[in-house]
């Protein structure tokens, strides 16, 4: 559970309303005192509850704006916890009904009966009759015969910062894993060292190749790392065959967010880290919990070349972004010329190639680029390829996105449907049941965005208007499918 902006607004809205508190529970026709009599028992019921779904997120020191750790803590919110879990915004689960089930997707949703109770509790007055439970802490990794461990900490500690009116910083940092020999990731824990304001952290694998790069940007700005944001600011190569082959066995490597993260490859796979390799741990921070030092850490569990594992890879599925002014807006930038220009000022001339390689990529031509708030790219699978872990991505003004395997034939089948995407719940949701997919088989991704959320004063989403096209930046976008496969 977290953001209490959003319980706010939400609580907000239904007291307005004046929805009773007792439209909450199934019960109609209850009197209050017969409510009580049958009333769920705070410790053996409820407790229970608010330790697994809530106190992950909503403890001393977490990314939640309240603890929910303690009887009294718990109590005066009983309300509060019923009306979010009423409008379905806690805990947060972006997943619509058609995506398929997910590993790990029962810690994280409520079942019929947990809600009941929930209901129950608060219609009742929200009594306690004993103590709240803790949460179980993470499980550190386990390390098979054969694997090693690796410890991986940001090499000091960092301050997260902003513009004014910014309330996000995204920050990479270069991490040394010092192996000699080729081996595979085959899990990953990652600890934040500030859970309060550490929102998600994203691990890329740099390729030896890269390292110098890497490096150079390590160097651009003072303190640790550099700043960043939808990716590490590497390129991905100078030519539309390196940038298809990037695409199509991308640098991803694991990912954690709050209630969520880190875990074990499917059996005999493991994604690849050559020797010589070096590791960017993505961080972002949400400063509107708090500017606190953090030092976060990875703990990975690798196997050796000799484990002959079958590879992990990343397939990339970004669709091209083309969204033009909302009608009355007016400024410079509403020009995508202009716009490009800026592009290119801020990331450097290729940056500018991104909108056109994507046209050409996902609509077979770049010319007469036509704007539209829903993008889509259909990709060819050319060899037979197994699906394990699905991802959504998109910025600020993300609306919606769907990642769909052969969509319109008899074998559609839905990968990942986010229908109200926000973009502070961002995860990879590993399948309960891998996808097979054969050579000529098509995978989509659909995105929606709203360019009026530019007008809710929210995230630190700028107000200015202007043609928005895929880039990196906060007044960029992108429309970014994600899946991660083992082929042939």
């Amino acid at each position: 559970m977290r953001s209490g902006v959003r319980i706010a607004i939400v609580a907000a809205a239904l007291l307005a309303l004046a929805i009773p508190l007792a439209a909450l529970a199934a019960s109609r026709g209850n009197d209050t005192q017969a409510a009580r009599a049958v009333a769920p028992s705070f410790t053996r019921d409820v407790a229970p509850i608010i330790a697994a779904k809530c106190a992950g997120c909503h403890q001393v020191g977490g990314i939640a704006p309240f603890p929910l750790e303690t009887a009294r803590q718990i109590s005066p919110r009983a309300s509060l916890i019923a009306t979010a879990v009423k409008a379905g915004v806690m805990p947060p689960w972006p997943p619509g009904v058609r995506s398929p089930t997910y590993v790990g997707q029962d810690t994280r949703i409520l079942s019929a009966q947990q809600r009941a109770t929930i209901f129950a509790w608060a219609k009742a007055g929200g009594k306690i009759d004993g103590p709240a439970r803790r949460p179980t802490a993470p499980k550190s990794p386990e390390v098979r015969e054969g694997e090693t461990l690796l410890d991986l900490q940001m090499p000091s500690a960092y301050k997260p910062s902003a513009a004014k009116g910014v309330t996000d910083d995204y920050r990479c940092f270069l991490l040394d894993p010092k192996q000699t020999g080729d081996m595979s990731v085959t899990s990953a824990r990652i600890d934040p060292g500030q859970p309060k304001v550490v929102h998600h952290v994203i691990l890329f694998r740099v390729a030896p190749g890269q390292v110098a790069a890497a490096k150079r940007l390590d160097g651009t700005e003072s303190g640790p790392g550099w700043s960043c944001f939808g990716g590490t600011g590497l390129p991905a190569g100078d030519s539309t065959g390196a940038a298809q082959d990037a695409l199509n066995n991308a640098n991803w490597v694991a990912a954690w967010a709050p209630g969520w993260g880190g875990d074990r490859l499917p059996d005999g796979t493991g994604v690849p880290l050559p020797a010589g390799s070096q590791i960017v741990m993505q961080v972002h921070y949400n400063l509107l919990n708090g500017r606190a030092p953090d030092r976060s850490r990875a703990h990975l569990t690798v196997a050796p070349a000799s484990a002959e594992l079958t590879p992990m890879q990343t397939l990339l599925l970004p669709g091209p972004v083309e969204l033009a002014c909302a009608k009355g807006e007016q400024s410079r930038l509403c020009s995508r010329t202009e716009a490009l220009f800026e592009l290119s000022r801020k990331y450097g001339a290729n940056s500018a190639l991104v909108p056109a390689f994507l046209l050409y990529l996902c609509r077979g031509s770049a010319a007469n680029p036509r704007p539209s708030a829903v993008s889509t790219c259909d990709r060819r699978i050319t060899t037979p390829t197994t699906i394990h872990r699905v991802v959504g991505h998109m910025h600020l003004l993300g609306a919606s996105i769907r990642l769909e395997l052969n969509p319109g034939t008899p074998k559609a089948r839905v990968l990942l449907d986010i229908p109200r995407w926000d973009f502070h719940w961002q995860n990879a949701y590993t399948l309960a049941r891998s996808v097979k997919a054969e050579a000529g088989d098509v995978v989509r991704v659909t995105c929606r965005h709203d360019v009026r959320k530019r007008m809710h004063d929210e995230h630190g989403v700028p107000k200015t208007p202007r043609y928005i096209l895929w880039g990196e930046g906060t007044t960029d976008e992108m429309c970014l499918g994600i899946l991660q496969v083992t082929r042939g």
